[in-house]
C-alpha cells in the first residue's frame, strides 16, 4: 500500500514569515544532515559536507573537511532565514527514485513541519513526512511515488508542437514582463499546456496580497510549456522586441534570456540554431538604447548562462556569431561580444582583447575596463563592474 500523499506543489503551506524566528541555525543544519545521510545512499552528494552541531557558538557553521566536486545531489548550504523549514536540493531528475522519496519521507518524520525541495531543472518536487507535492510537466497526472520514480527515469514526451496562439503570446508576455494581475484578462486555454500554465498562474496569485505577479513566476510554468512553444514566441517576440518600452523589457530580460538560452540548446538543427543565433543578435542590437551599458555588454554572457555547457557544434555557432559582433560600430555591443567569447573560452581571446583594445584607445583611460579585459585575456569569465562602463 502507497503510503505517501502524492498532491499539487501548490499545496506547500505558507511561511509565516512574522518577526520572531522559528527555528535555530541547529535546526536547519541538523535537517541538513540528515537529509545528506540520506541522499547519500543514492549517489554523492555535497559540495559541503555536515556541520558540527556540538560547537557551543553563534559564529559560522564548521563544516566537516570533506568536499565532493560535482555531486550527484547538490546540497545549498546557506540558512536564507529563520523561516523556511526547508533543505534545498539540486539535481538531475535521474538521480529520483521511488526508494529515494520513501527514505527522505520517512526521515522527515522525525522532523514535523520541515521540507526538501528538489529543483529538477524542468519541474519542481517537495517532500515532507508521508507527502510528496509535484509541478511542471514531467509529473502531469502522477499519482504514486514509484510513477514519479518512472517519469524521471526518462525524457519529458512533450508531443507534436502546438500552432502558434495569438492569445496565448499576449498571456506569456503578460507574465514575462511581470503584469499578470487580477485585471488581466484571461482567454480560453486552447490546450493542456495552457490549462495547466493557467491553473498556476491562477493559484500563485491567490496567494499574492497586491494581485500581481512579478516576472520571477514565469519560472513556475516555463516548462509546462512546449519547447516549440516558447521558441515560436521568442521569434515572435524577436519580431517585435524593439517595440517593447523599455521598462518591460526590462523586467522581462531574464525570462528572455532563460528561453533564448533554453532554445538554443534545444535547437533540432544546424540551421535551426544559425537562425535563432543571429536573431538574438540583432536583437540586442535593436533594443542597445533601451538598456543601460551593464545590460548590453552582459547580453551574450547572460544567454549563454542559460545555455547551459553548450555542445561543440552550437558552441562554435555561437562563437562565429559573436566574431560577427566585434565588428559593430557600438563598443558596447563588440564588449558583448568579446565578454562572450570570453565564456566560451575562445583559443585566440588574448588576440581578440588586444585588437579591440588596439581599435579604442580611449579604453586605456578607463583604468577599471583596462583591468577587466586584461582578466578576460587571461581566461577570465568574471562579470564587469557596473560603474566602469558608464564612460563608454
Amino acid at each position: 500500500m502507497e503510503s505517501i500523499r502524492i498532491g499539487d506543489y501548490f499545496e506547500k503551506p505558507d511561511v509565516d514569515y512574522g518577526p520572531h524566528a522559528l527555528f535555530t541555525w541547529k535546526d536547519f543544519y541538523n535537517f541538513r544532515n540528515h537529509v545528506l545521510r540520506v541522499l547519500r545512499r543514492f549517489g554523492s552528494a555535497g559540495p559541503m559536507g555536515e556541520v558540527d552541531l556540538s560547537i557551543e557558538t553563534d559564529d559560522e557553521p564548521t563544516f566537516s573537511e570533506e568536499t565532493v566536486n560535482e555531486p550527484d545531489f547538490f546540497v545549498v548550504d546557506d540558512m536564507y532565514n529563520e523561516h523556511n523549514r526547508l533543505s534545498i536540493v539540486e539535481c538531475s531528475p535521474s538521480h529520483i527514485t521511488a526508494d529515494l522519496i520513501r527514505s527522505l519521507s520517512e526521515m522527515a518524520r522525525d522532523f514535523p513541519g520541515w521540507w526538501i525541495s528538489f529543483s529538477l531543472g524542468d519541474s519542481g518536487l517537495f517532500v515532507t513526512s508521508g507527502t510528496a507535492l509535484l509541478g511542471g510537466r514531467r509529473f502531469w497526472d502522477c499519482r504514486s511515488v514509484q510513477e514519479i520514480g518512472d517519469r524521471c527515469a526518462t525524457l519529458v514526451d512533450f508531443g507534436p508542437p502546438e500552432p502558434f496562439s495569438e492569445s496565448m503570446y499576449t498571456l506569456w508576455l503578460a507574465v514575462i514582463s511581470g503584469r499578470f494581475d487580477v485585471a488581466t484578462e484571461i482567454p480560453p486555454a486552447p490546450s493542456r499546456q495552457w490549462v495547466e500554465a493557467i491553473r498556476s498562474l491562477k493559484q500563485m496569485l491567490n496567494k499574492r496580497s497586491d494581485g500581481r505577479l512579478t516576472s520571477h513566476e514565469y519560472n513556475q510554468v516555463r516548462n509546462d510549456l512546449h519547447p516549440d512553444t516558447r521558441r515560436q514566441f521568442i521569434l515572435r517576440l524577436l519580431d517585435e522586441i524593439s517595440e517593447l518600452p523599455a521598462d518591460r523589457l526590462k523586467a522581462s530580460t531574464t525570462n528572455i534570456h532563460q528561453d533564448f538560452g533554453q532554445a538554443l540548446s534545444e535547437s533540432k538543427s544546424i540551421e535551426e540554431t544559425i537562425l535563432l543565433a543571429s536573431r538574438i543578435s540583432l536583437g540586442l542590437e535593436s533594443v542597445a538604447d533601451k538598456l543601460d551599458a551593464n545590460e548590453v555588454v552582459n547580453w551574450w554572457a547572460d544567454v549563454l548562462h542559460k545555455t547551459g555547457k553548450p555542445s561543440e557544434e552550437l558552441a562554435e555557432v555561437l562563437q562565429r556569431e559573436m566574431r560577427s559582433g566585434l565588428r559593430h560600430t557600438n563598443p558596447l555591443l563588440q564588449l558583448s561580444s568579446i565578454f562572450g567569447l570570453a565564456q566560451l573560452h575562445a583559443s585566440d581571446i588574448a588576440t581578440i582583447v588586444d585588437e579591440a583594445s588596439g581599435a579604442h584607445p580611449e579604453w586605456s583611460t578607463n583604468l577599471a575596463l583596462v583591468k577587466w579585459l586584461g582578466k578576460l585575456r587571461s581566461g577570465s569569465t568574471s562579470y564587469p563592474d557596473r560603474t566602469m562602463l558608464k564612460s563608454i
